[in-house]
């Protein structure tokens, strides 16, 4: 048993020490939010609950490296209907966000910025009516993503906390009739990966 996670542990840090970065990542969201007053007065929400996926790059020169993930969602939705009950479900989203990033150093502690560009898909919309959802509602959205955050080195493993933010370039998620509710353009997360 011993041996096998031993041969497991010296072929990731063999590896570690190439250009190819893999891992995962993984995390929570950090924003509630809705737009529009009709809509919060409402009682519409949309919460991001988690976040979690594989992560695969390549080290550049310089301290860069080109880093993309795929991430899956899970976003609790709830629509409210004036006062008259409501809706609560659940939705399932994709990120795929591709950005290059700095770090400077081979410290065991290092700061790391990054910037570069995400795509969105609503893999579904929780269960949610036809009719309670805007024509204008879109399964996919592409946004400028940004992150800042701190790389902590152990050996040939990086376990990387970072603040994600996004700016969608449309709202994917609008209710019927006036368009009350949107999911908001603005997104930011709390992200943790471990790479090699």
């Amino acid at each position: 048993m011993y041996r096998g996670w031993f041969l497991i542990f010296a072929a990731a840090n063999a590896f570690a020490a190439g250009p190819l970065i893999i891992g995962g990542r993984g995390g929570a969201g950090l924003t509630n939010v809705t737009s529009g007053a009709l809509g919060a007065l409402a009682g519409n929400t949309l919460g991001h609950t988690y976040s979690i996926g594989p992560t695969v790059g390549v080290r550049l020169p310089l301290h860069f490296s080109l880093e993309g993930d795929a991430l899956y969602n899970r976003r609790n939705l709830g629509l409210g209907l004036a006062g008259i009950g409501g809706i609560e479900t659940a939705a399932d989203w994709w990120e795929f966000p591709v950005m290059v990033k700095f770090s400077p150093g081979k410290w065991a502690v290092a700061p790391v910025v990054g910037a570069g560009v995400s795509v969105q898909h609503i893999l579904n919309f929780g269960g949610v009516p036809q009719y309670l959802l805007s024509g204008s509602t879109s399964a996919n959205s592409v946004g400028f993503v940004a992150a800042g955050g701190a790389q902590f080195r152990l050996g040939r493993v990086a376990v990387t906390p970072e603040l994600r933010y996004t700016r969608w370039s449309s709202t994917a998620w609008k209710q019927a009739l006036v368009d009350v509710f949107t999911g908001g353009r603005d997104q930011v997360q709390l992200i943790v990966g471990v790479t090699f």
